[in-house]
């Protein structure tokens, strides 16, 4: 079996036992998973596939105190075709309403990688709060003080950045709903630059299934940045199940 199966089979064990953990705890009602497959995985404004499918799955915990913790994990490509491997989030964190239909939540992530065949680290942590309204409109600042990437100018490590994101939803009729993403990227202490990249789509929702279609944009310093893996124009389609 060469690297690339060997890898799909891990990845889809992975995305299954999350899975499973998430429905044979949803009787307790906290415990809540998703499983996703998509043509793609973008993150912000960046390919983590080099335009390959992606599989995903995630399991995460609400209490009523408004304390919540969760994994969600996916299949990457770091190297165009090398040998990918898989990306681990776990995260925590608190959110409470306010003012009736307005929410506050803070949160820390920890992006692992796992079965990473590249010879550096890549973990890194992220702390974000958001503020929403309804599931309409959410605004996020996230920091990230140990920054780590690799781009067209090399290793960067323990680096701070920062990221300012505004997202959309606007419900239609039948299950439907318009979608748009956008946000500002501060690098400078990592590369010296920033960028802008977003999103604009259409999603269907029937019972705990969900379609979704979107179209990513990215401006110039992304391809200058990450050259092929950048997303800009391209088309992404995604389903998932909700359990």
């Amino acid at each position: 079996m060469n690297r690339r199966a060997a890898f799909a089979r891990t990845a889809l064990g992975l995305a299954a036992t999350l899975a499973l953990t998430a429905s044979a705890a949803r009787a307790d009602g906290p415990w809540s998973g998703t499983v996703t497959a998509a043509t793609d995985y973008v993150f912000r404004g960046v390919s983590q596939t080099y335009g390959g499918a992606a599989l995903q799955a995630g399991a995460s915990y609400q209490h009523d105190a408004g304390w919540f913790g969760g994994a969600w994990a996916s299949n990457v490509d770091p190297f165009p075709g090398g040998s990918g491997s898989v990306e681990l989030d776990l995260y925590a964190g608190y959110v409470r309403t306010f003012a009736g239909d307005w929410s506050a939540r803070a949160s820390y992530t920890r992006y692992q990688y796992v079965w990473d065949p590249r010879p550096r680290p890549y973990d890194y942590g992220e702390f974000a709060v958001t503020v929403s309204f309804r599931d309409l409109v959410a605004a996020t600042v996230s920091y990230e003080p140990d920054t780590t990437r690799y781009a067209t100018p090399g290793y960067a490590r323990g680096r701070a950045s920062t990221a300012y994101e505004l997202s959309a939803r606007w419900p239609l009729r039948h299950g439907l709903a318009l979608t748009a993403s956008g946000g500002y990227y501060d690098l400078e202490r990592v590369y010296g630059t920033h960028y802008l990249a977003g999103s604009a789509g259409l999603h269907y929702e029937w019972r705990r299934l969900a379609l979704e279609l979107t179209r990513f944009y990215a401006d110039g310093a992304v391809r200058r940045l990450y050259e092929d893996a950048s997303a800009d124009g391209r088309w992404v389609l995604s389903a998932s199940y909700r359990f």
